[in-house]
This record gives C-alpha cells, structure tokens and sequence, in this order.
C-alpha cells in the first residue's frame, strides 16, 4: 500500500456515515478520551500490510553548473518501510434470562458494550504509547515510546528523544526560571516533529483544528503545565481551539494538549510520573514524559479495515445466550522521520 491520502480520522468518519451505530460507538470511545477515534487520521482499507519509503538522509545531490553544461542525474535513496495490520475481537455474550428480566433497570446487552467500548478506548491509548513486542502484547501495535527507542528499526530520530535535563516543575521548586526553561524544551519537542511554531493554521479555524500536532501528557504534568505559566504572569503560547465538535480544547501554540489517561485498571497512568531520570523505567523516580505526534500530511497515520464494529449476532444455536461482536482491525503507518518526539526527565516530585 503506498502513501496514504484523503485520511480522516474516526469522527469525521462518523459525521460522514448514514450508520447510526457507527456514530455511537464512535462517540462513545471519543467520550472515553480514545486517542484511537479523536486523533488518529485513518484510511480505509482492506489489507494486512502496508508498504511505503521515507527519507531519513541520503537525499540528492544538488548540482550547480555553468551556462551550456549538461545536468547529472541525481537521485536520492529512501528507506522502505513495512506495517501490518493487528485486530481486536470481543464476544459480549448474555444470558437470555437477563435480556428477558421485566425488571432490569438498564438494557444488559448495551451496558456491557459500553464497557467493552471503555476498555478497548484506555487499552488503545496505553498500547499506543506503550506497547512493544519484547515484554508487552504482540498482538498489538508497537507504540511510539518504544519506536522512539529504537530509531534504527522504527524510523525515528535520536534528536526527537529530548532530555529535559531534571527541569524542576515541582510544587515547592518550581520558579520563573524553570518554568521558562520548560517553555524552551517544550518548544524543542514541537521543532522535533516539524512544528516549530506549533499549530498556528489550526488556532480558531471554524473547521476545528487541522491535523497537526498533539501532545500527550498525564494529569499531574497538565496541571503543572497551567502552573508553570501561571508563575510566568502570561499564557505563554497556551490557548483554546475548538475541535470538530466545537468543543473547547487547551493547546499550546495551537497544538491540542490531552491528558492521556489510565490504563483499563482505571489506577495506572499511562504516562507515567515516577519514571526514572532517563525515562527507561516507569517507577522509582519523581519524573514524567511529555509525547508529540505529528498527524499532519506525510507524518504519522493510520489505515483500518473500517470503523469499530459492533454487531449483534442474536441468539446462539444454544438458545440460551444472546452475542454481540465487537472488532476491529489496523495498523500505523510512520512516514516520516519526524513525526514523533518525547521530552522526558521532567521532575515532578
């Protein structure tokens, strides 16, 4: 499959589709913070493997010559690249005695769906952040933090793994200085996935913002976020946009800033704030990670077989026990080598 184009993600996806429950199983994992349905642009398309090049260096030659001399053929060598697809499929099944019960107090079989909906929207994130095929789950994506930890394999630059140097956001030693010295990181991270100047074509664009840059943090890291500026006395670059549902989103310089969440344990961050100094592990420290994916044209996407099913199969040949399938299969496609960035060794504690 080559370059992707005309992606969009699953609520424009919604918004276009003539399926009422596609609408409401969108809305319903937009509702539950799913990076998956609110961010990701998608394709539609029905294959296992998605192939594609990018250029990481070795660009051509430029040639400079004189009047009435030939050209040279200079040609550039791009990297091929390899995704493939992954899927998620859950049976919600229920007992017909529960279906049939004249006094329940909500629909049995929809009230599980939405559960399973919840899940699979807090599972996404952590998978898409976490997610690596040595000690986490291989029959889920690769996430970022780890593509970011191996260049080589995934893609990425070392430059776009940024050390903030202990930078002190913490309650009792958080001052003017190192609030600045955040701004200057932040905006480090921000040059590192090809925004330097954030997402200024997406601040109050009646459309929503366009796709560009967001940045993914955990709560503790947001809320010293809004400190640090507070202590600056200014807004430093942070300000509201509105996205496709014209709801009010935080974003700096632009760029739509979300708390990433918990994992389905609804206890764990998903980024984490006891990482260690050099972000390798997730405890034993008083440092958080800031995330920045790039979704803009030419950057990091996704394609889908299409949107999360929910289909109800009806009542087994058993007779006793009602089904309902939910499932859903894709993958990421990285094309560019800019397209993610962390800044990590940010003290909290």
């Amino acid at each position: 499959m080559a370059v992707l184009t005309g992606t969009l993600n699953m609520a424009q996806w919604a918004l276009l589709s003539n399926e009422p429950l596609v609408e409401a199983v969108t809305f319903s994992l937009i509702d539950n913070g799913s990076v998956m349905a609110r961010d990701i642009p998608w394709t539609n398309k029905a294959t296992l493997v998605a192939n594609g090049v990018r250029f990481e260096g070795n660009l051509p030659t430029v040639n400079w010559s004189p009047l009435n001399a030939e050209g040279v053929v200079s040609l550039g060598t791009p990297n091929p690249y390899q995704e493939v697809a992954y899927t998620i499929r859950n049976y919600i099944d229920v007992d017909k005695a529960y279906v049939l019960d004249e006094n329940q107090i909500a629909e049995p079989r929809a009230i599980q769906a939405q559960a399973v909906l919840k899940a699979l929207a807090y599972d996404f994130n952590f998978q898409f952040i976490n997610n690596n095929h040595v000690t986490g789950n291989q029959n889920a994506p690769v996430g970022i933090r780890y593509r970011l930890d191996n260049p080589a394999t995934y893609g990425t630059r070392a430059a776009a793994k940024i050390d903030a140097g202990g930078v002190d956001l913490s309650v009792a030693g958080m001052t003017a200085t190192t609030a600045n010295s955040f701004l200057e990181f932040l905006d480090q991270l921000l040059w590192s996935v090809d925004a330097p100047n954030g997402n200024q074509d997406g601040i109050n664009n009646p459309n929503g913002p366009t796709p560009g840059v967001v940045l993914y943090m955990n709560d503790i890291m947001l809320r010293r976020l809004r400190r640090a500026l507070r202590t600056l006395g200014t807004s430093g670059g942070l300000n509201i946009v509105t996205d496709q549902f014209n709801r009010s989103v935080e974003a700096y310089k632009g760029c739509p800033i979300y708390d990433i969440g918990y994992k389905t344990d609804q206890a764990t961050r998903i980024i984490s704030n006891v990482e260690t100094a050099n972000g390798a592990l997730d405890t034993g420290g008083t440092f958080t990670s800031v995330y920045a994916v790039n979704y803009g044209p030419g950057h990091f996407q996704g394609w889908q077989f299409g949107p999360v099913n929910v289909q109800d199969l009806g009542l087994l040949n058993s007779g006793v026990i009602y089904r309902t399938l939910v499932d859903w299969a894709g993958g990421f496609i990285n094309q560019s080598n800019r397209s993610l960035g962390r800044l990590f060794n940010i003290k909290l504690a």
